[in-house]
């Protein structure tokens, strides 16, 4: 799985006109600083469902919009 959180938060940083740090993003979207930080980086294993869908909420997307499979990622 690959994220692209950084490309929707870069549409909404457009959109909105300022920037969005890791803690605002995590604190407007009632999210962990963790989370937020795991799918900017294609860090994490698992996300929380309840971050998850906060993060949909706050962006105004979908799940599938945020998670995208890529049969490049490493397998375990």
């Amino acid at each position: 799985m690959n994220s692209k959180l950084r490309i929707l938060i870069a549409q909404k940083e457009l959109v909105e006109g300022r920037t969005l740090g890791i803690r605002t993003i995590a604190s407007e979207a009632d999210t962990s600083v963790s989370t937020v930080q795991g799918l900017l980086n294609n860090k994490m294993k698992r996300v929380p469902l309840d971050d998850l869908g906060n993060l949909c909420a706050y962006l105004n997307c979908q799940v599938g919009d945020i998670l995208v499979y890529s049969s490049d990622a490493p397998q375990k």
